[in-house]
């Protein structure tokens, strides 16, 4: 360790006019570009400048090779764990995977939705008359993150962030935090210069996993649920309605047609507690009285696509099937609303009260 930082200061201090100290501060920086100030803003930005088309001919393009066997697909977003995100155990530290969760979410739900969105927030601000908000927002109403395995100083990590289901009012998407390298998709959709060996957007020879494999893939290292709103002012924009509009639908069997899902007013945040409707999914009830240990177990065992066989076309039918299998994960994530009740507030005791930090 001591020569190595011998040879450091040597290289170092090659630099002309450049003093070691502030040649090591210039690279501790580098290392740490992730959290430099407003480091987590401009990811966010660079992940909509990467996906948000500015025409509408760029939104059209963009979304050709999307179909509905694209809709659960994960899309990939490679990271380094920085030596400012470790903890007191030498390993990335838990709070600092929400922040990259965050900006893989972002990623994926703009590739998917911006056509939808747009299209979405134009019909609706042309039928109110040119009148109120024009464009749709999505808040965040929860997140859940499950580790697995630590991540080391440096270590490359891959998220792989997919939709998992939606309902009424929900969007629910899952990341999986995975070893840089260690696990390759069959394809690429959006990216075909990366296929090999003839394979492209339109193979349907994907194996279905039930009983492949017990419990988690070894190169995961925690997995993450949030789930998101589409608000127009106070209106809610069912999901069903922003899929459609994104061409990531197949179309509906003629005996459920109308299609379209009706607006509805709640607050402009999500409140807590304000979540799936009861009659949400059938499937949903299997896990009514689901304990915690069991609700991570199904998690673990099913937060990836199983495809269900066929002929490979993704109708409505095999997209249901998809969307009800998730529901049960996010139904079982969804009895956690219930906890903001065990809070006892004014009505119990406490051990104390001590500050945080100098400021706070």
């Amino acid at each position: 360790m001591a020569l190595s930082i011998i040879s450091l200061r040597k290289s170092l201090s090659g630099l002309k006019g450049v003093s070691f100290w502030k040649a090591l501060a210039i690279f501790f920086a580098l290392l740490n570009l992730k959290h430099i100030p407003f480091a987590w803003h401009l990811r966010v930005l660079n992940a909509l400048l990467s996906h948000v088309p500015f025409t509408s001919r760029r939104i059209h393009t963009a979304s050709t090779l999307l179909t509905p066997a694209s809709l659960f697909h994960p899309m990939i977003l490679t990271s380094r764990a920085a030596p400012l995100e470790m903890d007191y155990n030498l390993h990335k530290s838990n709070s600092t995977y929400f922040a990259d969760f965050d900006v893989a979410r972002v990623h994926l739900f703009i590739r998917l939705c911006g056509l939808g969105l747009a299209r979405t927030s134009s019909e609706l601000w042309l039928a109110a008359n040119k009148q109120g908000p024009k464009r749709i927002r999505a808040f965040m109403g929860g997140v859940h993150l499950s580790f697995k395995r630590e991540i080391w100083p440096l270590q490359g990590f891959e998220m792989w962030t997919r939709l998992l289901c939606w309902d009424r009012k929900w969007f629910y998407v899952v990341t999986y935090f995975v070893e840089k390298g260690r696990v390759v998709p069959k394809g690429w959709v959006l990216q075909p210069w990366r296929n090999q060996g003839g394979k492209g957007p339109d193979d349907n020879d994907e194996e279905p996993v039930e009983g492949k494999r017990k419990g988690n893939h070894p190169a995961i290292f925690a997995t993450g649920i949030a789930k998101y709103v589409c608000k127009r002012g106070r209106l809610t924009v069912p999901p069903e309605r922003i899929l459609q509009s994104s061409n990531l639908l197949p179309p509906k069997p003629a005996d459920n047609l109308p299609t379209t899902p009706p607006l509805t007013d709640s607050p402009a945040v999500p409140a807590d507690g304000d979540a799936v409707p009861a009659s949400a999914s059938a499937a949903a009830e299997a896990v009514h009285d689901a304990t915690a240990s069991a609700a991570e177990e199904m998690m673990d065992a099913a937060l990836r696509v199983k495809p269900t066989g066929g002929d490979g076309e993704w109708n409505w039918e095999r997209v249901e099937r998809e969307r009800m299998r998730g529901m049960r994960i996010a139904e079982a994530w969804n009895g956690t609303e219930a906890l903001g009740e065990e809070f006892l507030g004014e009505r119990g005791m406490a051990l104390g009260r001590w500050w945080d930090w100098p400021g706070t």
